[in-house]
């Protein structure tokens, strides 16, 4: 596509800020991308067809926003003050929200005191069944994930404890441990090893939380994460009927929290 080229310039001028998006062109199909002076919009696809907007002017912003059709329902990264401009005049099936965090090139990392492996496409369906997520997640989103992105875990007697994924945007998730293999550190030591792997492909390490899953945020704040700033995930219903306020609720949700 001509203009990806044109979109990565924008983007790379602030890379934390759009990292989820860059990693997402890079890695996924990518059906159209709209430029209107610094701001961008991109429709791909990974286990749904997304659409991403960066943009720092309404102007610009209101501009892209005329290339969206009725199929243009899942909207990723989205941040405050854009919700009322998407959602006007739509309805919103569902609303996750999370806090945007990523790891600083200066902060160190001790060494690893547990081994962690690389995950296996067999573990998926057993990921995937402990997964508080499954509401937005599948099988075999799990199983690319680990083929294409960074899949690690811990095992005790050939059983996986605790492991951790990257997703189709780069961001790590997926961080679990089981009940009764709490309070070891495994969550840490997953976490330490994932950013290891991403450092070394010269990649941003970076996280989402709810706000109010203070177990996550303290863990990601004490490693020495830094907050970067609140973004949304959204689905728009298909049909326009009973418009869904601006200031619509964004709070609940706990969608790829770090644990």
């Amino acid at each position: 596509m001509d203009n990806i080229k044109d979109a990565l310039e924008i983007l790379n001028k602030d890379r934390i800020r759009n990292i989820n998006l860059i990693n997402f062109i890079k890695e996924y199909r990518i059906d159209v991308i709209y430029i209107e002076g610094a701001s961008v919009l991109v429709k791909g696809k990974s286990d749904q067809a997304w659409t991403y907007i960066s943009s720092e002017s309404e102007a610009e912003m209101n501009a892209l926003l005329k290339y969206l059709n009725e199929k243009d329902q899942h909207f990723a990264i989205i941040e405050d003050w854009m919700l009322p401009l998407i959602v006007k005049d739509r309805r919103l099936e569902w609303i996750l929200s999370c806090v945007k965090l990523y790891f600083p090139d200066q902060a160190v990392l001790p060494e690893n005191r547990v081994a962690v492996f690389e995950l296996s496409t067999t573990d998926a369906q057993y990921i995937f069944e402990n997964s508080k997520y499954q509401q937005y997640t599948s099988r075999e989103y799990i199983i690319e994930r680990i083929q294409k992105g960074i899949g690690l875990g811990i095992y005790k007697n050939k059983k996986l404890v605790a492991w951790i994924l990257t997703h189709d945007d780069g961001a790590m998730g997926f961080l679990h441990v089981l009940p009764e293999y709490r309070g070891k550190g495994y969550a840490y030591e997953v976490t330490i090893a994932a950013i290891k792997r991403l450092r070394a492909r010269e990649e941003i390490p970076f996280v989402h939380i709810e706000e109010d899953n203070q177990r996550s945020m303290n863990l990601s704040l004490k490693m020495g994460f830094v907050k970067d700033r609140l973004i949304h995930w959204i689905k728009i219903k298909q049909d326009r009927e009973d418009r869904v306020r601006s200031d619509c609720p964004h709070a609940g949700n706990d969608f790829l929290a770090l644990i």
